[in-house]
């Protein structure tokens, strides 16, 4: 059970001072950890350590937990900002201050209290009772920040983008009829289509100002085979290899021959452990890196076994899922 509040001043102010101030890989701060003084008691905390990013990620269900994993397989994607603030006033652009974007214009984004007010719900907009610093006695009524799920950044050849991701289990929880909201209280996309959830309107008109796409993301969508092998092997891949370099790039070269043959990893394990003298751990955290990284490219929809012959790659997944990560 959560100890805090989720809307209090200490939480406004914990999440100012996380979130105010722009920060990149291993210095970046959720808004809120997974642990349980923050995490929501109705969520499914949990963490997971990302080498590309050098710090634990933090997330509050399986789903986003399942659905980041398809992110963080993306070579393209440099950093995921997750649990992150949606700012309540102008603010600028969230690339504004990388390195790479010096030269980029960028639009800014308009804060969650205008993108209310232009949707007819400033009233549900979150408040909190901040302390007057000269008036203690006479809290003042500030608006309470919204957190969005996960925030990718990609390079391409017209160089840094962002793209955000708002995540759920099934794609009818994206919409207002599966959370039995008022009328008032949802806006019909098109004609023939189901109503957007106004939470999740806002987050897209929040984003679309600084012409960064929103995609809803259901893990429902996601094939469980997918999402187990990214799962188990984006943990094994973290392992630190012990191998020499020229071994290690020349038992890749001997995965990926066997790919799509009889062989399985298993019966190879005898005359490879004496050929490079290395250990059979040694050997399966390389294949499980290799595959992470896209070096040995095998078909992730089925289960990864290496007692198995490798299935050769049938289905990119970043190809199936590209329009999750476009501009």
């Amino acid at each position: 059970m959560a100890r805090h509040a989720l809307i209090s001043e200490r939480r406004f102010h914990l999440i100012m001072k996380r979130q105010e101030e722009m920060r990149w890989l291993a210095e970046y701060q959720p808004a809120m950890l997974a642990t349980r003084d923050e995490a929501p008691t109705i969520s499914r905390p949990s963490t997971l350590y990302c080498e590309k990013l050098g710090r634990d990620m933090h997330f509050m269900s399986l789903a986003e937990r399942h659905v980041c994993l398809l992110s963080l397989y993306h070579p393209r994607v440099f950093d995921i900002h997750e649990q992150h603030m949606l700012s309540m006033f102008d603010a600028p652009h969230p690339l504004s201050h990388h390195p790479d974007a010096r030269e980029l214009s960028l639009p800014p984004l308009a804060g969650t209290v205008s993108i209310t007010e232009k949707l007819g719900m400033l009233s549900d907009h979150p408040i909190v009772h901040l302390t007057a610093p000269d008036n203690p006695g006479s809290p003042l009524r500030h608006a309470f920040p919204y957190l969005g799920d996960l925030l990718l950044f990609l390079k391409d050849d017209q160089g840094p983008y962002c793209v955000n991701w708002s995540v759920k289990p099934r794609k009818a929880d994206f919409y207002a009829r599966s959370r039995r909201k008022q009328p008032r209280q949802s806006i019909t996309l098109t004609s023939g289509q189901p109503s957007l959830d106004m939470r999740h309107l806002l987050e897209q008109r929040y984003f679309a100002d600084a012409q960064i796409p929103t995609h809803f993301v259901a893990t429902e969508d996601l094939p469980v085979d997918l999402i187990y092998n990214l799962n188990a092997l984006c943990a094994r891949a973290q392992r630190k290899s012990s191998l020499p370099y020229d071994v290690e790039e020349e038992l890749i070269h001997q995965f990926q021959k066997i790919v799509g043959t009889t062989a399985t990893v298993l019966s190879m394990l005898p005359p490879w452990t004496v050929r490079f003298k290395f250990d059979r751990v040694d050997c399966l955290s390389t294949l499980y890196k290799a595959v992470w990284n896209r070096r040995v490219r095998l078909d992730l929809y089925k289960p990864l076994l290496v007692d198995k012959p490798l299935r050769a790659e049938r289905v990119d997944p970043l190809l199936e899922y590209a329009h999750l990560f476009r501009r």
